[in-house]
């Protein structure tokens, strides 16, 4: 199924181009904030199902172009982001490292990523997969991690790079909306090779990224293993799996930026730069 959050964060099913409203299915959840309605579904997902199939039998939808699709993942607890994560064809395996990046970057496909004062060298791009998880673990075995997984989505880890006074990858990472996320979450079962997807990125119509997940460098459960040792994961957090970084290039203002990942689908969101600042797209596009 893809779950969806749309217009003033009211939860639904896409399917065929049409958004299912599910509100009165989850009104026995009782949850004060579309998170929390996020966590109570992922946590009674198995007994909500034979009503949600039904709902997508039955209920009539409405084109998703009537309505504003939010970020399928509201806040969550952890947002875990991968560093390093693709070989790039090159056979590259850096040792598994993670950063956190803050919740409030995230945003809904359709928004404006608005460019922050800061003289950062750059602004780049970062196509993503995203992973969101079903349950708590902590101190999982790789066997183990995958029960763990609820569903995937797509994420745009929007980039500050150098910027003046920082080090890490937080406060290069974390900007207000430096996360656009969507368009909707996909559980797991329909996507059951997650190491065969394609991650596309365009910028005006013009491809950037274009890569697969079975250049990943180290695999799913790998990676939950190793985040599970250092913190317990529960329900409705997020971990990114980095980005092969061939064609990164310049984000800067008036770019339309799409992305694509295959059984995931496509969203869509824009660059404002109150400073007009500029950078030679050649120069700066990784080949």
């Amino acid at each position: 199924m893809k779950f969806v959050f749309y217009d003033d964060f009211k939860p639904g099913l896409l399917k065929d181009g049409k958004v299912i409203d599910i509100g009165d299915l989850l009104a026995g959840l009782k949850a004060q904030t579309p998170q929390l309605l996020l966590e109570a579904f992922i946590k009674d997902y198995e007994k909500l199902k034979p009503s949600l199939e039904k709902a997508l039998k039955e209920k009539d939808g409405v084109p998703v172009e009537g309505v504003r699709l939010r970020q399928p993942v509201p806040k969550p607890g952890l947002m875990l982001c991968g560093i390093g994560g693709f070989g790039e064809g090159e056979g590259r395996k850096r040792p598994l490292g993670f950063f956190l990046k803050g919740w409030t970057s995230i945003c809904s496909p359709g928004d404006t990523v608005t460019l922050p004062h800061h003289e950062a060298r750059i602004f780049n791009h970062e196509a993503e997969l995203g992973v969101v998880f079903s349950k708590t673990m902590k101190d999982v075995s790789t066997e183990e991690a995958m029960d763990g997984v609820f569903g995937y989505t797509i994420l745009c880890d929007v980039s500050a790079r150098a910027v003046p006074d920082t080090s890490g990858f937080w406060p290069q990472k974390s900007f207000d909306n430096f996360g656009p996320m969507g368009p909707c979450l996909v559980t797991k079962d329909e996507i059951p090779d997650p190491y065969n997807l394609d991650i596309k990125l365009w910028v005006n119509g013009e491809i950037r990224q274009n890569y697969n997940t079975n250049d990943m460098s180290h695999d799913l459960p790998a990676k939950i293993k190793f985040l599970s040792e250092i913190c317990t994961l529960n329900p409705g957090d997020f971990m990114a799996c980095g980005t092969n970084h061939h064609g990164l290039g310049p984000l800067q203002e008036g770019d339309v930026v799409d992305m694509e990942i295959t059984k995931i689908g496509r969203m869509s969101f824009n660059i404002k730069d109150p400073y007009k600042r500029t950078w030679d797209v050649k120069e700066n596009t990784r080949p």
